[in-house]
């Protein structure tokens, strides 16, 4: 039986002889006796009211008719009809035409609301029964007696659809609140859909609607930032103070002959690298403005082709390119704007702090965090003024509310909202977008209003912690909104953050290679509009702020920044200059790849010290030798041959399958704990289905000084069933590390064992969708949910396909296959199985912003993982 989404419409047919239709008797009169007939003085009224009736007989049928013809151009079939109601199914793919057809109904225009169609969607099989034409297919079941009940008592134009909608429980759908009513004996419930914007991906494009407002409430401190020629001003600003819309502002205010404006890139290890983007970024804004680059004097032209370039140039030269690229003209003196000075590297800030000379030479002004201290190069100047940006004031805040939603929200809507966030511009600006997108506020043309009436409102925050009060005030929201964006999306802003937050498209694209993300091209428009990022330049993407960047990088679970940091490494060695192979050692040493470290640092070093660069070229040798000693020394550390990062978020580690109590049992004291470990406590998840909302699980570490296969496969003290243990342990441990080298051969391993099949098969699958095969990887873990097998193992094939699905992007999939690897875990009373379906179901629900479904499921996974052993 196919599963159909069924739309079903009741529309309001008058009876055009109402009082001599047999079907319909006459109202009794007192004591049970015919009511008399009308008398002949309203016998013309009444046939004046037949006649309109006949008419609405007439209208009723002619939409209906159009209806029709509407719903089979969107590929519905007619599959049931009665006297008022009438009903279409489409395919579960087709779930926008079917909303689509239904809200053009309800909000026809061309009709009275009262006379509109009221609407009913339901989902699940269907009986087929026979055709009645091209576009007619007779057919029944449940679906079609629940979009029935619901269009009977749904009110003239509404739509009411089915909680169990699949599109409502993935939340594809918006709604406004429920509806109840009676049909007959029954009690009915239904959820009302926005009509007006009924799909998520419609209130989310409602972000690409807020304004670019002025800047609001710092005149005094601009006032204070316009120091003399040569003189520095430090700007003391939290993230999401408006730091760095304050120095942009700065620029437009005091029109400068030139401007410079300086901001970290990438690791901001490369000595120059932020000076060098800098340059290479005002020299595009001078063409594009048809405007003259400064001309530089013929001795200092190769210089700044060597900062172009990456290569380098002692300090005094790059200070001298500085000063005369800066020079005042027409009595307007240059500006030289540092965001984030703090992350930006030494050379640059050496350069700017030679750069300036007191009563001649450009203004500075740097940005700083409030506890940051003066960067070293530059404490030998005296500040010439410090302002510091703190929150806005409260009528600030309620008119950068108006602004971002272009007075489109009412004085109270403005004071309501404004209250719900901490008064800083990029926190104020976040929840709003939060609010867009969650649909908590409703952008329908020139009015802006909650969704709901409670939306908004709510008792008062709760006391925060220590850590919420020192975190950036904007982040909360941005954590709300990015548990709601698409897993794709999602994936290559984390590349993007691991970038630095400021990186080229092919730099992007590389480092998502493999991870089954969409390239830059394909999802730019959605994250420009929804304010992620921006362009400084054309063919490279930033962030929109440096709070976004850290709320991604927290994001990566902790088992899988190794292989982000590694990919990154070999992405920037192929990309940057000599000297940016100084921020792949620095990836590279994050990764643990400490070899290939000191060989970058050492290559990058040796670059510098032929720039006359001698303090970064110092710096970056004693870094390689330190990396090199390390290496010589370490245990463990990840292979330099990893593959590419895991598609981000996804549990991979529920995939694993331990060895049973007697295998662990039987294994060496060595190996079946580590020194100093803490035991395991009788309500911690098992291996067999390991936490999925955990990526770190306590794995022994291989040798890394040989092969990690050699001490295992040919040892004679383990038998063959230890050493599929070993082997067992070995690959989770390259799986959580995205070695997929080494995985593959100890999957080859594992399978000459003889012994856990069934892993390996499932880590093949897992290996083919690291490497990009998608197809491949499903259609490996579709066989293996499929074939027969006991319950618990079927639980946990289903679990591990569940899995591969939302790693492909498919959540719907995916959450059905988990449903029916819970149905498998609680048939076999396993729950410990129940518990690792429970968390990755909660998972789910969290990365498609279903929170409190998300809460219910990991009250369920706790209370499985309570459960006595059965």
């Amino acid at each position: 039986m196919p599963e159909r989404i069924v739309v079903s419409f009741r529309g309001t047919a008058a009876l055009s002889q109402p009082d001599s239709t047999d079907a319909v008797a006459p109202w009794p009169g007192r004591r049970g006796a015919p009511r008399a007939l009308a008398p002949p003085s309203r016998q013309k009224g009444a046939a004046r009211a037949a006649g309109g009736a006949a008419r609405g007989e007439e209208s009723y049928l002619a939409r209906a008719l159009a209806l029709k013809k509407r719903a089979e151009a969107l590929g519905a079939t007619l599959c049931a009809w009665s006297a008022q109601t009438f009903s279409f199914e489409f395919t579960p793919d087709d779930v926008e035409e079917a909303v689509l057809l239904a809200a053009l109904a309800a909000e026809d225009a061309a009709v009275h609301p009262d006379a509109r169609f009221a609407v009913g969607i339901a989902q699940g099989e269907m009986t087929y029964v026979g055709e009645a034409g091209r576009f007619t297919a007779l057919s029944w079941g449940q679906p079609l007696l629940v979009a029935v009940m619901l269009a009977r008592v749904a009110l003239p134009g509404d739509v009411l659809l089915d909680p169990a909608l699949a599109a409502v429980i993935s939340g594809e759908l918006m709604t406004l609140g429920a509806h109840r009513g009676i049909d007959g004996a029954r009690r009915v419930r239904g959820l009302r859909l926005d009509a007006q914007q009924p799909l998520r991906r419609q209130v989310a494009e409602s972000v690409a609607r807020l304004c670019k407002p002025p800047l609001i409430g710092r005149d005094a401190e601009l006032a204070e930032l316009a120091v003399p020629p040569g003189s520095l001003a430090i700007v003391r600003a939290e993230p999401g103070a408006g730091g760095t819309r304050l120095l942009l502002e700065l620029e437009r205010l005091l029109a400068p002959s030139r401007s410079l404006f300086v901001a970290p890139i990438g690791a901001s290890r490369e000595p120059f690298g932020a000076l060098r983007r800098a340059f290479a970024r005002a020299a595009l804004r001078a063409e594009k403005s048809r405007a003259r680059a400064p001309v530089l004097p013929d001795r200092l032209k190769p210089a700044l082709a060597r900062l172009l370039a990456g290569e380098g140039v002692e300090p005094r030269i790059a200070a001298e390119v500085l000063a005369v690229w800066l020079a005042p003209s027409d009595v307007r003196v240059g500006l030289l704007a540092v965001d984030d000075a703090s992350e930006v590297d030494a050379a640059s800030l050496e350069a700017i702090a030679l750069a300036l000379s007191p009563g001649g030479g450009p203004r500075a002004v740097a940005r700083l965090g409030r506890s940051d201290p003066l960067p070293a190069p530059l404490t030998a100047l005296t500040p010439a003024a410090t302002v510091t940006l703190g929150p806005l004031s409260a009528s600030g805040a309620q008119d950068l509310v108006r602004r971002l939603l272009d007075g489109c929200i009412d004085e109270a809507g403005a004071r309501r909202w404004a209250a719900r966030a901490p008064a800083f511009p990029l926190a104020v600006r976040e929840l709003l977008c939060e609010a867009l997108e969650s649909g908590a506020l409703r952008w329908i043309g020139r009015s802006v209003g909650p969704r709901r009436r409670s939306a908004g409102r709510g008792r008062p925050p709760r006391t925060m912690t220590g850590a919420e009060l020192a975190a950036p005030p904007a982040l909360r929201s941005i954590e709300a909104r990015l548990r709601l964006l698409a897993i794709g999306q999602r994936t290559v802003l984390t590349a993007l953050a691991t970038l630095g937050g400021d990186a080229s498209d092919a730099a992007i694209d590389a480092l998502c290679d493999g991870t089954g993300a969409p390239k830059v091209a394909a999802v730019q428009a959605a994250l420009l509009g929804a304010g992620w990022v921006f362009r400084p330049e054309p063919g490279w993407l930033r962030l929109s702020s440096r709070t976004l960047r850290d709320a991604l990088l927290a994001g990566v679970p902790p088992g899988e920044r190794a292989a982000w940091h590694l990919a990154a490494a070999r992405v920037v060695e192929d990309h940057a200059s000599v000297l940016g192979l100084a921020d792949a050692a620095w990836h590279a040493a994050k990764a643990g790849d400490r070899r290939s470290a000191a060989d970058l640092a050492g290559r990058a070093g040796r670059a510098a010290g032929d720039a006359l660069l001698e303090g970064s070229a110092a710096e970056l040798l004693a870094f390689a030798d330190e990396q090199e000693t390390a290496s010589d020394h370490r245990d463990g550390a990840p292979d330099s041959s990893s593959s590419q990062p895991p598609t981000h978020r996804t549990p991979i580690e529920v995939v694993g399958d331990a060895p049973e109590p007697q295998r662990a049992a039987s294994a060496p004291v060595g190996e079946r704990s580590r020194p100093g470990a803490p035991a395991a406590q009788p309500d911690d998840t098992p291996d067999d289905f390991p936490d999925a909302t955990s990526p770190d699980v306590g794995l022994p570490c291989g040798d890394a000084s040989g092969d990690p296969l050699a001490k295992t496969t040919e040892s004679p003290v383990l038998s063959m069933n230890d050493i599929a243990v070993r082997l067992a342990e070995l690959a989770k441990q390259a799986l959580v590390q995205g070695d997929l080298r080494t995985l593959e051969r100890l999957v080859g391993e594992l399978r000459r064992t003889g012994e856990h099949l069934e892993l390996a098969e499932r880590m093949t699958g897992l290996i083919s969708l690291g490497r990009g095969a998608k197809e491949e990887a499903l259609r490996r873990f579709r066989i293996a949910a499929e074939a027969d097998a006991s319950p618990s193992q079927r639980a946990r094939a289903l679990l591990a396909y569940g899995v591969a699905l939302a790693a492909a992007g498919r959540t719907e999939g995916a959450l059905l296959e988990a449903l029916s690897a819970l149905a498998r875990a609680r048939e076999a009373e396993d729950p410990h199985g129940e518990q690792a379906c429970a968390q990755f179901l909660a998972q789910l629900a969290a990365a498609t912003g279903h929170e409190e479904a998300a809460h219910a499921w990991a009250q369920v996974a706790r209370l499985a993982g309570a459960a006595p052993p059965s």
